[in-house]
C-alpha cells in the first residue's frame, strides 16, 4: 500500500507542477485555467502512478542498469518516462478528437519536455518512495527493511 500512495502522490504532484509550468509560463493560461486542466488532470494522474512504478522498475530490471552508472541510470529514466508517457498522452488526444496529424506533432513537442523530465521524476519519485519507508528498486538506492518489491 506504502508504494502504491507513493508512486501515487509522486505522479500527482510531479505531473501538476510541471504542467502548470508550461501552461502559465509557456501556453500563457491563467492560474485559473491551469487549475481548472489540472484538476480534470487527477483521475489520469491517480489511474498512472502506480502502473508507471511498475513499467519502470520492469524497464530497470530489464535493462540489467548498474548502481554504479549514473549515466546509465538518467538514461533509463529519461527513455521509461517518454516511453510510458507518449502512448498515453497520444491516447488521450485521440480520445480528445485530435486528427492524426495533430496527435503526430503534439506528441513530437511532448517528447523532448518528458525527456527534459524523464530523470528529475525518477528522482523525486525515489524520493517519495523513501519518505514513506518503500523499498527503491532503482539503482543506488538503499533497501528498507521489511518492504516487499512488489
Amino acid at each position: 500500500m506504502r508504494r502504491l500512495a507513493a508512486d501515487v502522490f509522486a505522479m500527482l504532484t510531479f505531473s501538476t507542477a510541471l504542467a502548470m509550468m508550461i501552461e502559465i509560463g509557456i501556453a500563457e493560461l491563467t492560474l485559473l485555467q491551469s487549475a481548472q486542466a489540472r484538476l480534470l488532470a487527477v483521475p489520469v494522474n491517480l489511474a498512472t502512478g502506480r502502473p508507471y512504478g511498475i513499467f519502470r522498475e520492469w524497464w530497470f530490471g530489464r535493462l540489467g542498469i548498474s548502481t554504479s552508472r549514473r549515466v546509465q541510470t538518467a538514461l533509463a529514466d529519461t527513455a521509461a518516462f517518454v516511453l510510458f508517457q507518449i502512448p498515453l498522452y497520444a491516447g488521450v488526444l485521440a480520445l480528445s478528437g485530435a486528427k492524426p496529424m495533430q496527435i503526430a506533432a503534439a506528441c513530437a513537442s511532448m517528447s523532448l519536455i518528458f525527456a527534459l523530465a524523464g530523470r528529475p521524476y525518477g528522482l523525486y519519485l525515489d524520493g517519495c518512495r523513501r519518505a514513506l519507508g518503500v523499498e527503491c528498486s532503482t539503482p543506488g538506492h538503499g533497501a528498507v527493511q521489511g518492504e516487499s518489491t512488489q
